[in-house]
């Protein structure tokens, strides 16, 4: 599985580059020496700005060259704009690892190359020139510029990404789009500002210009510094839970990570996305305090199995407290419940559903006896037999689905 995966993201990558030389072969004759000075002024440009780039909690990076390459667009003709492009990034890729290489430096810039001469001919194809700023029908199709870019860079980088976790492309696109779109119409907006100021005030406006790009840079690690203290917060908490019982060591985190991945393969995305992995991360943090010895215990277990977990109700309670998890407590109030106990599964929460599903899976899968431990195989052929009663039957396609793609079932399972 992982070598098929590998050759699929090394064959993109080829694809890219050899896209990418295309395109650098039909633009390059018409680059003009003219414009020299200009030209290495806004390459410094670009590679300054990748050297502030930002790591995103899902991985990859945010470049916030978008600025100055939106800006070298409005500016310059295409030959010029791609020169810049280059020469920013290879001495960008050269100061930060001194060496360069396909999958670091290589394909990056293709996908770049590629980015710009796409949305520059999409600008040029909706009334746009290089170099004239019009009213209207000019702001018109600067805001399309902008949109494409947006578009075409995030498309690329979601295709890589979806290629290398073998997880669905469109949700995944749709998510990061609500997730970056406004750091995104930030940088654009900075990049429209910079040809606006560089019409008037020349090469000035490049030092004016990174003033409010260092703002914008500042403002969204900031934003992204919140949410790793948000995460780190409920891990603590998720932790905590684990602490009292060894045997359940990382059941908290193995439960969110079936569930965003299981939420992944349904389609889901977004805010709702973020809070099944917070939920799954906190469904037991009701057990808090409960002794594995005492009669409480035993009352629990039989109480979970008609759905009404006493730790269920007591987590969902914790939960709404905290402002930023309220939408995830009816989640953990009922991932207990069979789907057949109510007149419709619906009325379950497909959260509480997803958790239901991968924490049993989890169960079974991670037991401390070996006599009692499942395979993969095993674990699902035991919950089909509960499928539409106890268990959701699109989720457990998902869960499947994800199995066979990570090489864990390999048997067929109908």
């Amino acid at each position: 599985m992982q070598s098929r995966i590998r050759f699929k993201v090394a064959l993109l990558q080829i694809i890219t580059i050899l896209l990418a030389l295309t395109t650098l072969a039909l633009s390059l004759p018409g680059f003009s020496v003219a414009h020299l000075l200009t030209v290495f002024l806004f390459a410094i440009a670009v590679t300054v700005s990748r050297l502030l780039d930002i790591q995103l909690p899902q991985g990859g990076k945010l470049h916030i060259d978008a600025a100055v390459i939106i800006a070298s667009i409005l500016l310059f003709p295409l030959p010029d704009t791609l020169v810049i492009i280059i020469s920013g990034i290879l001495v960008s890729a050269v100061i930060k690892q001194f060496k360069l290489n396909m999958g670091r430096t290589i394909y990056p810039l293709a996908l770049k190359i590629i980015t710009a001469y796409l949305s520059t001919y999409v600008f040029y194809a909706v009334g746009g020139k290089a170099g004239k700023l019009e009213p209207f029908y000019g702001i018109v199709s600067i805001l399309i510029l902008c949109a494409a870019h947006f578009a075409i860079d995030l498309g690329f980088d979601q295709l890589m990404i979806a290629f290398r976790r073998g997880t669905p492309y469109i949700p995944a696109f749709i998510s990061a789009a609500r997730f970056l779109g406004p750091i995104y119409l930030s940088l654009s907006s900075i990049g429209v500002l910079l040809a606006i100021m560089y019409k008037g005030m020349g090469y000035w406006s490049l030092i004016i210009f990174f003033l409010p790009l260092l703002v914008a840079r500042l403002s969204f690690k900031s934003f992204l510094g919140i949410r790793n203290v948000y995460r780190k917060t409920i891990e603590a908490l998720a932790n905590a839970i684990e602490a009292q019982n060894p045997n359940r060591h990382g059941h908290g985190r193995r439960v969110a990570n079936y569930s965003v991945d299981i939420a992944k393969e349904i389609g889901i995305h977004g805010r709702e996305l973020e809070l099944i992995g917070y939920a799954a991360l906190l469904h037991d943090i009701g057990m808090l305090g409960v002794d594995e010895d005492s009669l409480d215990h035993l009352l629990e277990q039989a109480s979970t199995q008609s759905g009404e977990a006493p730790h269920a109700l007591i987590g969902a309670e914790v939960i709404e407290q905290v402002d930023f998890l309220k939408d995830a407590a009816d989640m953990v109030r009922k991932h207990h419940y069979p789907i057949d106990r109510l007149k419709s599964p619906d009325e379950i929460p497909i959260g509480a559903r997803i958790i239901n599903v991968a924490s049993n899976f989890d169960k079974l899968t991670q037991s401390d006896l070996l006599e009692e431990k499942l395979t993969a195989y095993q674990a699902i052929s035991r919950m089909k037999k509960d499928q539409g009663m106890k268990f959701d039957p699109k989720v457990m396609r998902a869960l499947i689905n994800i199995l066979r793609k990570q090489g864990r079932l390999m048997e067929y399972v109908s």
